[in-house]
């Protein structure tokens, strides 16, 4: 794990890119930009302090959805993926085939929002 810090409007990751890791929000906020959004200064959701942006990817290997950027100065603790595998061959199964199934569905509606737009 890393603590990485962001100044406001920088970005974290581009939709598209590959999944490094993920990363939990110490302070500030992260706006995250779905597609069709990426010129607006409004992001689709923001998120705060203690929440998690990039865990889809982590799951799945599945490239970025969405931008996220800082939406204020930011502080996140970067998990890598690697870290994030190990911890979760850890854990039972049944936990692991729930985190895939959330993940994937998740996708889904995702893909069906942006396709709507």
């Amino acid at each position: 794990m890393e603590k990485k810090r962001y100044n406001a409007g920088q970005v974290i990751f581009n939709v598209g890119d590959a999944a490094d890791g993920l990363y939990l929000i110490a302070s500030g906020s992260v706006g995250v930009y779905f597609p069709g959004n990426l010129s607006s200064n409004k992001p689709d959701i923001t998120l705060k302090e203690t929440e998690i942006i990039g865990e889809m990817g982590v799951i799945d290997s599945e490239l970025r959805t969405a931008t996220a950027r800082a939406y204020s100065e930011v502080d996140v603790i970067h998990v890598t993926k690697e870290d994030f595998e190990k911890k979760l061959a850890e854990t039972d199964i049944i936990i692991r085939g729930v985190v895939a199934v959330l993940s994937d569905r998740l996708r889904q509606l995702q893909k069906r929002r942006v396709g709507q737009n």
